[in-house]
């Protein structure tokens, strides 16, 4: 269980080497290294990857302030500066894909590739705009630590995650550890990233993406909009749009699989299907419909 003091703040990371080319992996809201775990088990060779908790989750340091997507992005800097990772693969999911997206714009000239997994838009999310954010007894902040006193936040939490992740079964210990990554983070991160995420735009960082990009999104998702994500395609000179099927708002561990191959791919160079990919938990097809498989494949 590493950790790595910065200058304001003592962030956890897990790492897995299998070569000199680093990947830094950056997680979403409620999240931690976590997410990136079944990649990070199956790295393939060539690579290093650093997962970092950011402040406030996980097992990273709780601060008074600083859960703004700027710092935030500078905390991830400052990480590589000390590890001395001058070029690196970058991964974004959600909340830290916004984080990915504000670090690839001012480093432009460290970054080999980036991919960003169901990430917040670069337009911002819209769906946050009516959210009241004021200092009172109603106020997330105070909501999310009254949720913890009264015994219901378990409860809520694996309720909000089967539904934003439909392709994990209740019983998957992914989504167990999930919900555990949730309970951990700090009430200040819980408000200070709802505040962020509800004022911030990243429209003007697209130009600055001199370098390969790779969007990727499950068709499930209740939480990233599809078209504001194409918007965000359209501005950016190489980028690669891929949708899962089946598959909600975390690809990673609704089908690490899948998801595994399409980043390895993505990040080797090699070209990718734009087709889309079917999760495991598809059900089979019923007798009826193997039987017409059968009779159509007799007759060609």
């Amino acid at each position: 269980m590493p950790f790595i003091q910065l200058a304001s703040v003592n962030l956890h990371y897990e790492h897995q080497t299998k070569g000199d080319t680093p990947i830094i992996f950056l997680h979403g809201n409620f999240g931690s290294w976590h997410y990136w775990q079944p990649y990070l088990q199956n790295l393939p060779a060539g690579y290093c990857g650093y997962a970092p908790d950011f402040r406030g989750c996980g097992d990273s340091e709780v601060t008074d302030s600083g859960y703004d997507i700027q710092t935030l992005c500078q905390d991830v800097l400052d990480f590589a500066e000390q590890l001395q990772l001058t070029q690196f693969h970058l991964v974004g999911h959600s909340l830290g894909g916004a984080v990915a997206q504000e670090l690839a714009a001012i480093a432009n000239n460290r970054i080999i590739s980036l991919t960003l997994v169901s990430p917040v838009p670069a337009e911002g999310l819209k769906s946050l705009a009516n959210v009241c954010l004021s200092d009172s007894f109603f106020a997330p902040k105070n909501l999310f630590k009254l949720m913890g006193s009264i015994g219901i936040k378990r409860k809520l939490m694996s309720a909000a995650f089967r539904k934003s992740m439909p392709a994990l079964d209740k019983k998957n210990v992914l989504l167990h550890q999930a919900v555990d990554d949730a309970l951990k983070m700090d009430a200040n991160a819980f408000a200070g990233f709802l505040s962020t995420l509800k004022t911030w735009s990243g429209t003007q960082l697209l130009q600055h993406f001199n370098f390969p990009v790779l969007i990727m999104w499950g068709e499930l998702d209740t939480v990233i909009p599809l078209q504001a994500l194409k918007n965000m395609q359209q501005g950016i000179k190489n980028c690669r749009f891929h949708t899962f099927r089946h598959i909600g708002h975390a690809p990673q561990l609704e089908h690490p699989k899948a998801f595994n191959t399409l980043l390895t791919a993505f990040i080797h160079g090699n070209d990718i299907e734009p087709a889309t990919e079917t999760s495991q938990g598809d059900k089979p097809p019923g007798l009826l419909k193997q039987l017409k498989s059968k009779l159509r494949h007799l007759l060609k």
